[in-house]
């Protein structure tokens, strides 16, 4: 048995063909009109200090081991460790102000204790906050950031978080009125 072929039939077929194949063809010519979205992220400097922290002075005796002249020391604190984190990249700088009772500058302050609602005039015990463990280094506000440069410290901001050591001593032979003495101390991240 023969098959006869329409010839119309294979025309329609072939013309299909190609108008599936131009319309394929068609969408993809439209690729070119496709956009692109960028994507941006600004961050900026940034930084985060925990500051609630107590130094305590205890046993402060300025007539025997705190006494004035030869023999007599300091008082000194335990250290405290102030934690502070800034974005990576940074340029932070951790300062200290001269305290509710203190003097002197910005950079080099001198600050005192005194006794809570003591009348004016009442003896204040003098002291100070030191970036180093030997003592010689006040911590103060702005300056370049060194650890013998007066004023603030400068922070490694590499997004760690970063435990700044404060050291403080109250100086030798003040003789003052028994009490608890106080002072605050306000502490700031500048970038």
């Amino acid at each position: 048995m023969k098959k006869k072929f329409n010839q119309s039939n294979i025309k329609v077929a072939i013309a299909s063909a190609i108008m599936v194949g131009s319309v394929s063809l068609g969408t993809a010519g439209n690729a070119a009109n496709e956009g692109v979205l960028n994507i941006t992220a600004l961050v900026g400097e940034a930084c985060l200090i925990d500051a609630v922290s107590t130094m305590s002075f205890t046993g402060y005796d300025a007539t025997t081991t705190h006494r004035a002249g030869e023999g007599g020391v300091d008082l000194i604190s335990t250290p405290v460790a102030i934690s502070s984190i800034c974005n990576t990249g940074t340029t932070a700088l951790f300062d200290m102000d001269n305290g509710n009772n203190g003097a002197g500058t910005e950079a080099v302050p001198t600050r005192k204790l005194a006794i809570d609602d003591a009348a004016e005039g009442t003896p204040e015990l003098t002291y100070n906050l030191y970036k180093d463990n030997g003592y010689n280094f006040v911590f103060g506000a702005g300056g370049d950031g060194g650890v013998s440069d007066p004023g603030g410290l400068l922070l490694t901001a590499d997004g760690q978080s970063n435990n700044v050591t404060i050291y403080g001593a109250i100086d030798k032979g003040q003789l003052v009125a028994a009490g608890t003495y106080i002072d605050q101390v306000t502490i700031s991240i500048t970038y």
